[in-house]
């Protein structure tokens, strides 16, 4: 009942009648705290300041006990910046091609001394790139525990050697006193939601939520991840992307009075 205050008209689906403002908001972040920073920023620049910004990592990276033998010789494939910081303190990575999944990737691995090349944002496009320039050698996929996307099966379905080495795992996270207390509270919460997983976990910590909430996705496969309570709206990202989660949000704010 409390979230009919914050809706025009009595719709509770429609991104477009939000009776909200950022400031109004609570904005919680799930991811780790310097990617959540980073987003939060980037967030607030586009859509001005919210009223609270909460960071709650629900996911703890965890590199693996011992890093994978990968010769001088294999191509590498990298699908997360996580994964990128642990490779570059385990390889050496000073002009060596790193075949990345997105822009952000991309950028973290040249930053840490790679050749880094960037597809367009997801496994798809990134295999699309593996397969048209068929780099010599084994392609190695340095990745976590929990992926997506079968980016070493398709690549091997079409005939190239690749395999997947696990470098670091995600732990769960308890999430923090701060974010229980805004899920709580009645001012609604902005809960951008990154992966599947991430998405089943928020879900989880918002169970019993007292707040109206607000969910933007990442993909249609991130929103189907939430099991959590039933959000006042979502909108998904039209592509993978900071960018357009941040397009998504506001979006979903835009049609709010004074917004």
């Amino acid at each position: 009942m409390a979230a009919r205050r914050w809706l025009r008209s009595g719709s509770q689906s429609s991104p477009g009648r939000l009776h909200v403002t950022p400031i109004d908001i609570t904005l919680l972040l799930t991811r780790p705290r310097p990617a959540a920073i980073r987003f939060a920023a980037e967030l607030e620049a586009a859509t001005g300041p919210f009223a609270a910004a909460v960071i709650s990592p629900l996911l703890d990276i965890v590199p693996s006990g011992s890093f994978p033998r990968v010769s001088a010789e294999a191509a590498l494939a990298f699908t997360s910046e996580n994964a990128v910081a642990i490779a570059a303190a385990r390889l050496a990575p000073a002009g060596r091609r790193a075949w990345c999944v997105g822009s952000r990737t991309a950028e973290a691995a040249q930053a840490a001394g790679f050749d880094a090349v960037a597809a367009g944002g997801d496994a798809d496009a990134l295999v699309a790139m593996l397969l048209a320039e068929r780099p010599a050698g084994e392609i190695v996929h340095l990745a976590g525990a929990h992926q997506r996307g079968e980016l070493v099966e398709r690549l091997a379905a079409a005939g190239l050697t690749a395999r997947r080495s696990v470098i670091y795992d995600q732990a769960p996270v308890p999430p923090t006193a701060e974010a229980l207390a805004a899920l709580g509270g009645p001012r609604p919460v902005l809960l951008p939601l990154f992966s599947p997983r991430s998405a089943a976990l928020a879900g989880a910590m918002a169970e019993g939520a007292e707040a109206p909430l607000l969910l933007a996705a990442l993909s249609s496969a991130v929103a189907r991840g939430w099991a959590g309570p039933t959000p006042m709206a979502l909108a998904t990202a039209s592509r993978p992307g900071s960018e357009a989660m941040i397009d998504a949000i506001s979006s979903l704010l835009a049609a709010a009075p004074g917004a």
